[in-house]
C-alpha cells in the first residue's frame, strides 16, 4: 500500500496565464494592452503549456508596424503557436529588432 500512498500525495499543477502588452513586459488582464499570453503549469517542461500570440489576417501582429495605428479597426485573434515562435515574438516586443519578428513569422508558418 506504500505505493498507493505515494500516489495521493502528488502535488496538483497549478495552471498560470500570463499577459505581456506592447513592451514584451508583463501585465495584468487587459484586452486592451495585451499582445501574447502563456497559460500552463510554472514548470518549463510541461506538455501542458499553451502559447499565443497576436495576429491580423493570419499573420503576426505587429504593434510597431505598418498597421499600429489602426490596431481599434483591424481584426486582431490570439493563436495558439510553439514555444519558440512565442519566444522570438516576446523578443521583437522587447527590443523592437525586426530580424526577430521575421524569425517568429517564419516559425509561425512552418508551425
Amino acid at each position: 500500500m506504500k505505493y498507493v500512498e505515494k500516489h495521493t500525495e502528488i502535488e496538483q499543477e497549478e495552471n498560470k496565464t500570463l499577459y505581456y502588452n506592447k513592451q514584451g513586459a508583463l501585465v495584468d488582464d487587459d484586452d486592451n494592452n495585451i499582445y501574447a499570453k502563456s497559460s500552463g503549469s510554472p514548470k518549463k517542461n510541461s506538455s501542458k503549456s499553451r502559447f499565443y500570440v497576436m495576429t491580423s489576417n493570419g499573420n503576426l501582429f505587429d504593434p510597431n508596424g505598418i498597421d499600429s495605428h489602426r490596431e481599434r479597426n483591424i481584426r486582431k485573434e490570439f493563436k495558439t503557436t510553439s514555444k519558440q515562435t512565442f519566444d522570438y515574438y516576446i523578443n521583437y516586443l522587447k527590443t523592437r529588432n525586426p530580424i526577430f519578428l521575421r524569425r517568429a513569422e517564419r516559425s509561425f508558418i512552418n508551425g
